[in-house]
């Protein structure tokens, strides 16, 4: 199992890839904040929660996951005011 814990912009990241049969994998993402204006779900402080089956259990799919995650934390992040 391969795992990534990671700050980006304002935002915490853990990710991991498990493995399942057939040598496939699905990989895990939350995206946290104690900034109370981006949190999505109040009773986690999760901004963004994703579940996403990949083709092989490899650890270039969970990086692939994780780049998309940060692909919409940077759309949202241009869409707010920051100051």
């Amino acid at each position: 199992m391969a795992q990534q814990a990671f700050a980006y912009k304002r935002f915490q990241f853990t990710a991991a890839i498990s493995g399942l049969q057939g040598n496939r994998g699905v990989v895990t993402v939350d995206v946290v904040t104690s900034d109370s204006a981006r949190i999505a779900d109040l009773g986690t402080e999760r901004f963004l929660h994703l579940e996403r089956w990949v083709e092989r259990d490899d650890p270039a799919f969970l990086q692939v996951v994780v780049d998309e995650c940060k692909v919409a934390v940077d759309h949202y992040a241009d869409n707010v005011d920051d100051n």
